[in-house]
């Protein structure tokens, strides 16, 4: 029988909705976490939507400096990529099917307060929304984050480990 060949995997559709999803770690090994202000949404980790012709690792980092003004964030490594189905009302019409790019990132100095507020802007003057963020152990981030978010904390334990 003749040996299989290895092939690279094939891109994502290009009408697939693209997310960048950050697990920011801090010196401590503690987990960025945020609860959105004015709504109720469960606790998540900073993250959201691709731009056109922008990378997943380029828009992981802008993610996180406009959801929580951090901007020295650094790419540890990319933890991976999941399809997922969201529930009609959950998201926008038409971005139910969705990749999320999944990061580690590491934040070396990261603020003085262990809690903060931030009014995202996306670049603009009107705010779209208000987050309330802290640091959690990872620990505490399996009960916290939804069942998306936190399929990749065995990978994140992983790479907090080998991390430089």
């Amino acid at each position: 029988m003749p040996a299989r060949r290895l092939t690279a995997m094939a891109p994502w559709h290009p009408d697939c909705y693209q997310r960048a999803t950050a697990f920011v770690t801090d010196p401590a090994g503690r987990l960025l976490v945020f609860d959105h202000v004015d709504q109720e949404a469960g606790t998540q980790v900073p993250g959201g939507g691709i731009h056109v012709g922008e990378s997943p690792e380029d828009a992981v980092l802008r993610e996180v400096a406009e959801e929580s003004g951090l901007v020295d964030t650094v790419v540890v490594r990319k933890l991976g990529e999941a399809w997922n189905r969201s529930e009609p009302g959950n998201v926008p019409p038409g971005l139910e099917e969705h990749v999320v790019h999944a990061f580690h990132l590491r934040l070396d100095d990261p603020p003085r307060q262990e809690r903060w507020e931030w009014e995202e802007r996306s670049g603009g003057d009107v705010v779209q929304h208000r987050f309330a963020f802290r640091w959690i152990s990872l620990e505490a981030a399996a009960g916290a984050l939804w069942p998306a978010q936190a399929m990749w904390l065995h990978g994140l334990r992983l790479s907090c480990r080998s991390a430089p």
